[in-house]
């Protein structure tokens, strides 16, 4: 394990009291992706911890723990088919969430409109800033959406607002906690 290694050439300096072991803690974010085994983790940690008890022991957990505590709700302003391609406009973009454009990060996108429809057509959800980058989904599947229909874009707790600007001078979206 890469901790026991940094721990054992830590023990040579002498005067190091704490191990910054890194962090990024991920959430699965396609259906299909594997839970994240914490356990897993912690027991590799508590062998590092046993090994090596005088060193402290950092850890960012990164999206781990508030990803899933935030989402961007968003209503459809048109749709629209050019060429193969069918797109569906929303009112929110990239100014509200980056990590698509940057990362090309997935986020599950959801018509709450439409729960009951399956999603029948292949789609690419893209905001209103009018660059080629503001797309927040690339080929998803979605019921057909109209014009109103509310979107929902998952699990963006962690470095959503953050992230968030008035890029070309639009107003992210307003953030709202629920008790």
């Amino acid at each position: 394990m890469v901790y026991t290694q940094m721990a054992s050439l830590a023990e040579a300096f002498g005067r190091i009291e704490s191990l910054d072991i890194g962090g990024g803690l991920g959430v699965p974010v396609r259906p299909d992706d594997a839970p994240f085994d914490l356990a897993a983790v912690g027991t590799g940690l508590a062998e590092v911890k046993a090994a090596y008890p005088q060193f402290a022991l950092w850890m960012e957990p990164g999206r781990y723990l508030v990803a899933e505590a935030g989402v961007l709700l968003a209503r459809v302003t048109q749709t629209k088919r050019k060429g193969l391609v069918n797109y569906v406009g929303i009112d929110a973009g990239m100014n509200s969430l980056i990590r698509p454009a940057l990362y090309e990060a997935w986020h599950e996108i959801v018509n709450l409109s439409r729960l009951d429809e399956p999603g029948a057509t292949m789609v690419q959800v893209v905001g209103p800033i009018c660059e080629s980058s503001d797309v927040l989904g690339a080929n998803r599947r979605l019921p057909e959406c109209r014009e109103g229909d509310v979107i929902l874009i998952a699990q963006t707790g962690a470095y959503g607002a953050a992230m968030a600007s008035r890029y070309n001078l639009r107003e992210p979206a307003v953030e709202m906690v629920l008790p």
